[in-house]
């Protein structure tokens, strides 16, 4: 308390003044600091928001491609197996027309071997050449169509008609339908 007794009054002063000031000083500093901590609290705030879509973007973005990669796994599964169905019936058709134009040259063989060309025209028709004319008919409906289709093509007033032939296609007609 020496220093306090040893000072004047004028200095006493001037000290007041100068801790007045100086708490003045201090306390806008401390508001500065309180309104910089706010905006950096903010900014901070802000930018973990940000940061918060983005990952959430990453994230959405990542379940995104592991479905797509997933539909496309499917997908190729799928289009391999309709490949190989694909694949498999186009062998069968392949066989099946190896087997048809094999039984097809066999009847031409057979035509040829009668001296004609064509089946209007040969004059004798064997009973399995016949029974050929209503291969596949299973009903009643299906043989009339049949015979009706036959008799468009062998007729005699036809141009390649023959009447042997339609006389052979009549009894083979007359056979089935007694069968059905």
């Amino acid at each position: 308390m020496d220093i306090a007794q040893n000072i004047s009054v004028e200095d006493m002063a001037s000290i007041k003044l100068w801790l007045l000031q100086e708490s003045q000083r201090l306390e806008y500093a401390r508001r500065s600091f309180e309104k910089e901590k706010s905006e950096f609290e903010e900014k901070k705030q802000q930018f973990e928001d940000e940061r918060r879509i983005v990952m959430a973007s990453v994230q959405e973005q990542a379940r995104k491609t592991e479905l797509e990669a997933k539909n496309l796994a499917t997908e190729k599964i799928l289009f391999n197996q309709k490949l190989e169905i694909l694949e498999g019936g186009f062998r069968s058709l392949c066989k099946e027309r190896e087997e048809f134009e094999t039984e097809k040259e066999k009847y031409r063989g057979r035509f040829a071997a009668s001296g004609s060309g064509h089946l209007g025209s040969s004059v004798n028709v064997s009973a399995y050449q016949a029974g050929v004319f209503f291969n596949g008919v299973d009903n009643v409906l299906a043989l009339k169509k049949r015979y009706r289709d036959l008799l468009k093509i062998f007729h005699p007033d036809n141009m390649d008609g023959d009447n042997e032939t339609v006389q052979v296609i009549n009894e083979e007609y007359a056979k089935l339908k007694e069968q059905f």
